[in-house]
């Protein structure tokens, strides 16, 4: 039996650092780099990255053991925006949801880590042909605060599309 995950050769590392910690500091070899993009009505898109230390294929994700680590990156695409090269902003406190944004999570050691706002996701490749591709830059970061650690993601990603559903296509 061949299994055949989506991971590039030339996926770079992904820094993420979620926390204070020195358990929250990790690198991410993505051994599965996903994307999906869904039309969801007429003035609606998303697109939905995910990296994983697991080699995945495009018909789904096996069990994955706690230890996996795995990084989503879904951007929403409000207004009939178009999915092009271009800068993602994470949505903030006082941001607009009516422009395009991006909103990274990440599973560590079996938990969900939802980031604080901070920086952006850089796209600077798309294709959404059969079998396309997108590359970009993960630019991540939250400062810290009285409340909060500084947070980061950071690193350069190639993924290829599992699935593109447009509106009105077969």
């Amino acid at each position: 039996m061949v299994v055949v995950s989506c991971r590039d050769d030339a996926s770079a590392p992904v820094r993420i650092v979620a926390g204070a910690g020195p358990n929250d500091d990790l690198t991410l070899v993505p051994r599965a780099s996903l994307a999906e993009y869904i039309e969801v009505g007429p003035g609606d898109s998303t697109l939905l990255i995910s990296l994983s230390s697991e080699a995945r294929s495009c018909d789904g994700a096996p069990d994955t053991p706690p230890q996996a680590v795995s990084l989503s990156v879904k951007v929403v695409l409000p207004g009939g925006a178009k999915l092009e090269p271009g800068s993602y902003p994470m949505l903030g406190v006082g941001a607009d949801p009516q422009k395009p944004y991006a909103l990274p999570t990440a599973k560590l050691r079996g938990n969900r880590i939802e980031f604080p706002p901070g920086g952006s996701l850089e796209l600077r490749k798309v294709d959404l042909e059969n079998r396309g591709s997108l590359e970009g830059r993960l630019l991540f970061e939250f400062p810290g605060s009285a409340e909060r650690p500084a947070t980061r993601i950071s690193g350069a990603f190639r993924a290829h599309f599992c699935r593109v559903d447009r509106l009105g296509s077969p």
